[in-house]
């Protein structure tokens, strides 16, 4: 028996000595998995000290990590870093990033972040990654990012894909964000999607913006919208959306409709 133990024990180290792997337990997946959770957490600690520290070191570090398909997380927090710091430098590896970066979610942080940034800059990368990606995933994120951005550019982006996009889904995204940018402009925007002859759902999407506009004149083109609209299921939306408003007006024209005869 000793004699077979022994014998075990010599195989073991033995193939400890040439590399032969063992199978990992559970446990040993969790220790490997802590470990590199608490790596994670101290190159994101690292990542953080370097905006506090705006050294001129810390744009090598960055593009070394976004050049590394190693660690996604850990790319994506470099982008909000990067995000941070003299634009000069980082607006052209975030245009990069944005067009042609392999990880979708990469590309998403970088659009993001440069709908963050602000001037003219940035709106122009975006419009012009805009014009070249095919993508709708990655196209309302650009969305959003013009949604998010103050210049009069990104407004009449907005517009233009409310209006004209091909794409319904694209349009409703970029008509939702104009029903809730209460900027100059918005209600004619959604008065030109009610008076075309865009499909019922881009309508209905245009009928909801209208609903959160929340001024006098939003609800009084509702109510024409209820009472006069050429199609019969808009002007049932509009009627939900004129009850919703708690504005006394509304409950005149919803008597007046309940008393037609």
């Amino acid at each position: 028996m000793k004699q077979l133990r022994l014998m075990i024990m010599m195989v073991i180290m033995s193939a400890l000595v040439m590399g032969v792997g063992f199978t990992l337990t559970a446990d040993d997946d969790e220790v490997k998995k802590k470990v590199k959770d608490e790596k994670l957490e101290l190159k994101e600690a690292a990542l953080n000290a370097l905006i506090v520290m705006k050294s001129e070191k810390a744009l090598p570090v960055l593009e070394k990590i976004l050049n590394s398909n190693e660690n996604p997380e850990l790319r994506k927090k470099a982008i909000f870093v990067l995000s941070q710091m003299d634009k000069n430098k980082s607006l052209p590896i975030l245009r990069r990033l944005a067009e042609k970066d392999a990880d979708p979610e990469v590309r998403a942080q970088a659009v993001f972040w440069l709908g963050q940034m602000g001037g003219e800059e940035s709106i122009d990368i975006l419009l012009d990654i805009y014009k070249k990606v095919d993508d709708p995933e990655l196209k309302k994120k650009l969305i959003f990012s013009f949604s998010q951005h103050k210049s009069d550019k990104a407004f009449t982006k907005l517009k233009e894909i409310a209006l004209n996009e091909k794409d319904d889904e694209l349009r409703k995204q970029a008509i939702f964000w104009i029903g809730q940018s209460g900027r100059k402009g918005t209600l004619d925007i959604l008065k030109g999607v009610l008076e075309s002859n865009a499909p019922i759902e881009i309508q209905k999407a245009a009928l909801f913006g209208l609903s959160q506009y929340g001024k006098e004149e939003g609800i009084s083109f509702l109510i024409n919208i209820a009472k006069n609209h050429k199609n019969r299921e808009i002007r049932k939306q509009a009627i939900f959306w004129l009850g919703q408003s708690k504005d006394p007006r509304a409950i005149n024209v919803l008597e007046e409709i309940l008393n037609e005869k």
